[in-house]
């Protein structure tokens, strides 16, 4: 049905060269996934850096399509429409809501992330990468029954299982008319000394978590 309700989970080939290494060590060329519940894409959800030039300080973020553009090229980006119940839609808006008022309390899960290429993931409280967070959003807002047991799904396995979804495979530039920045800090400029401090902090952090797990 064209009016119902839906979440949209949005995959990307991004142009920093973070992604490129990620699409080497993965072979897949998506490396980035987040989700959205407008299907304008004009704000995304996801784990992933706060800020361009700080690779390694991430957490849950509200993203811009505008970070699909790159210098040279835009991003290709695959999109996937899963239905969502009123009752199932009204608790995503809910679940994203909170996120953003407790933004500061989640932050990315590099572990995780240096764990992917073996298959692997550790669950650490308040703490996702992306392909963790649309995995756990998708389980608990959309119950698609091939994810309900999944503990572990790589950005191509989420590709693969929802592929009877898809609705879009392109370049991200359609998107990116009339599209802003909003709250998303991904352009902002901030000194060198803030990046490392936030860069430490925030994984200190998450070691803690980690140890205490």
């Amino acid at each position: 049905m064209e009016n119902q309700k839906a979440v949209y989970v949005v995959f990307s080939k991004t142009t920093l060269r973070m992604g490129k290494f990620i699409r080497i060590i993965t072979g897949f060329p998506y490396n980035h996934a987040g989700i959205s519940l407008s299907p304008e894409m004009g704000k995304m959800y996801s784990f992933c850096r706060r800020y361009k030039s700080a690779p390694f300080y991430g957490g849950f973020v509200e993203e811009s399509p505008l970070r699909f553009r790159g210098k040279t090229e835009t991003a290709k980006i695959m999109i996937c429409r899963v239905p969502l119940s009123e009752e199932d839609f009204s608790a995503a808006e809910s679940r994203i809501k909170t996120l953003l008022e407790n933004r500061e309390d989640y932050i990315y899960n590099m572990v995780s992330a240096a764990l992917f290429p073996f298959g692997k993931s550790v669950k650490i409280e308040k703490s996702f990468t992306c392909a963790e967070f649309v995995l756990d959003f998708l389980k608990k807002q959309a119950k698609i029954p091939e994810l309900e047991n999944k503990n572990f799904c790589s950005i191509r396995n989420l590709c693969e299982i929802l592929s009877p979804y898809k609705i879009y495979e392109g370049s991200a530039e359609k998107f990116l008319s009339g599209a802003e920045w909003g709250k998303d800090t991904f352009p902002k400029k901030k000194t060198a000394g803030f990046y490392l401090s936030k860069t430490a902090e925030t994984n200190a952090e998450l070691l803690k978590r980690f140890i205490r797990k």
